[in-house]
């Protein structure tokens, strides 16, 4: 079953969201007492697991293919995003998490057939079960690549002068990603390019770079 989720109601779930890991993020460090410590895994069956938070922060150029008019044109969108994680660490392997991306605003002026200046915008949140394993083994920078799954929540809409149309959606989403890691103690910074589609219109394509922080406790 497909829910469909108005704006107001996204702009909601993205405030209550980044609140509620802003202020787990920020507490976390102060019952751990603030230490730059190397945190000691737990063991479950076999697997050495550290669970952590990580804040991320970037920007996005985005392609949207879109029908208007009786014409499909790809449409330019350059965005900032900031992604907020919950996950697990399998020591020195791999890693799980369920992440809430948040995107700005995008929207580019098109000529669709004999109509010009059409302006396209869009609106997404995402949430995605993500899985990262590590190319290798490196104490210092640590390569990773990963893919993820998940709902992309999202507004698309043309307008002119006299005429708007726009429409809710929540549809399937697929993440692709290579970074680097670079752990100091129990934080470590991480940089990625992400390759992100989203199955809406006639589909978006997104291009991704960010940094984060991620802190294991």
């Amino acid at each position: 079953m497909i829910v469909e989720i108005n704006q107001q109601q996204k702009e909601k779930i993205m405030k209550k969201l980044i609140a509620g890991s802003m202020a787990v993020f920020l507490s976390v460090p102060a019952f751990a007492g603030g230490q730059m410590y190397e945190q000691q895994p737990s063991n479950f069956m076999g697997w050495d697991i550290l669970p952590y938070i990580a804040l991320r922060g970037g920007a996005t150029y985005g392609n949207l293919n879109y029908n208007f008019n009786d014409t499909k044109e790809s449409v330019s969108q350059n965005l900032y995003q900031a992604r907020v994680a919950l996950g697990l660490s399998m020591y020195d392997t791999a890693r799980l998490e369920i992440e809430g991306s948040f995107f700005t605003k995008g929207k580019h002026k098109k000529a669709f057939g004999d109509i010009d200046n059409v302006e396209v915008s869009s609106e997404n949140i995402e949430l995605m079960a993500n899985t990262y394993m590590n190319i290798g083994h490196f104490r210092y920078i640590q390569p990773f690549a990963g893919l993820g799954l998940g709902m992309a929540f999202i507004q698309t809409k043309a307008q002119i002068p006299g005429y708007s149309h726009s429409k809710d959606n929540t549809r399937l989403s697929g993440m692709a990603t290579l970074g680097l890691e670079m752990p100091f103690g129990c934080y470590s910074v991480d940089v990625a390019a992400r390759y992100n589609y989203i199955d809406v219109a006639s589909s978006m394509h997104d291009f991704s770079a960010d940094i984060g922080i991620k802190y294991k406790f």
